[in-house]
C-alpha cells in the first residue's frame, strides 16, 4: 500500500499521453490515490491499491471502449515493466465525472506482494487453434501475444481469421444471464481493445471496416500490417 512516487505517476500520465489510439474514439484519464477513490467512488470492488487509473467517455461508443481497453492494457503493461502489479476493475461503479464524460473502467496499481509473472505457461488461456484460423508462421507471433491478453472473467471472447496482410478480427458471442448485462458487453468491447493492443506491441497497424462473416461470432475491425 505504499504509494509510489510522484515521479512514476507523472511517467505513467505522460506514457498514456503518447499512445496512438487506433479507433476513433476519445477518452479521459486520471490518476486517484486510494482515500480518493473510496470518497469519491464508493470503495473498491475487494482490491486494494495506493493508485486507481481511471478511464472516461462516452460508454455507448464502441470506438471509445476499444481505445480504452487499448490504452489502458499498454498503460499496464508499462507499468509491469517497471515492476508495479495492476489489476483491472470492471466491476465498481462510480459516480465520479471528468469534463462531463462518464466513469467507464478503472486500472488499480501498486508494488507487487508477490512475483510477477515471467513466463506465459503461466497465464490460463485457450489454444492459439481455438481462437484463429489461416494465419502463417509470421502471424503465429502476432496472435501468441494476443492470445495472453486479458480479459473479464477470463472469457477471451475473441477470434482471429487470417489473410496474407490482414486479421480480422471478430467477437464471440456468449450465453447466460451475463451476457445481456450492459455492463458485460461493456467489458467485451474493452476486452477487444485490450487484444488489439498486444498486436501493437510486435508490428504496427491501421484499422479498416471490412466486415466478414464467421459463424457464431460478430464482426469487430480488421487490422492491416
Amino acid at each position: 500500500m505504499k504509494p509510489l512516487s510522484d515521479d512514476t505517476l507523472q511517467e505513467l500520465r505522460d506514457f498514456i499521453g503518447t499512445i496512438d489510439s487506433p479507433f476513433n474514439g476519445k477518452f479521459r484519464f486520471r490518476i486517484l490515490s486510494k482515500s480518493e477513490y473510496d470518497e469519491r467512488s464508493g470503495g473498491m470492488f475487494g482490491i486494494s491499491a495506493p493508485h486507481y487509473l481511471m478511464f472516461f467517455g462516452n460508454k455507448n461508443d464502441d470506438n471509445v471502449l476499444r481505445n480504452v481497453g487499448f490504452a489502458g492494457e499498454l498503460a499496464a503493461l508499462k507499468l509491469a515493466e517497471m515492476g508495479i502489479g495492476t489489476c483491472w476493475l470492471g466491476g465498481p461503479k462510480s459516480k465520479e465525472t471528468m469534463d462531463g464524460s462518464e466513469y467507464i473502467i478503472c486500472i488499480c496499481f501498486g508494488g507487487p506482494l508477490e512475483s510477477m509473472r515471467n513466463s506465459e505457461d503461466e497465464a490460463i488461456r485457450k489454444g492459439l487453434g481455438e481462437i484463429a484460423v489461416n494465419y502463417t508462421a509470421e502471424q503465429e507471433e502476432l496472435l501468441r501475444y494476443a492470445r495472453l491478453a486479458p480479459s473479464a472473467r477470463n472469457l477471451q471472447p475473441w477470434f482471429f481469421r487470417c489473410e496474407a496482410d490482414r486479421i480480422h478480427v471478430f467477437k464471440t458471442k456468449t450465453s447466460g444471464v451475463m451476457s445481456k448485462l450492459a455492463i458485460f458487453k461493456m467489458l467485451q468491447k474493452i476486452d477487444i481493445g485490450i487484444a488489439i493492443s498486444h498486436f501493437s506491441l510486435i508490428r504496427p497497424f491501421t484499422i479498416e471496416n471490412s466486415p466478414h462473416d464467421e459463424k457464431g461470432m460478430k464482426y469487430e475491425c480488421t487490422l492491416k500490417f
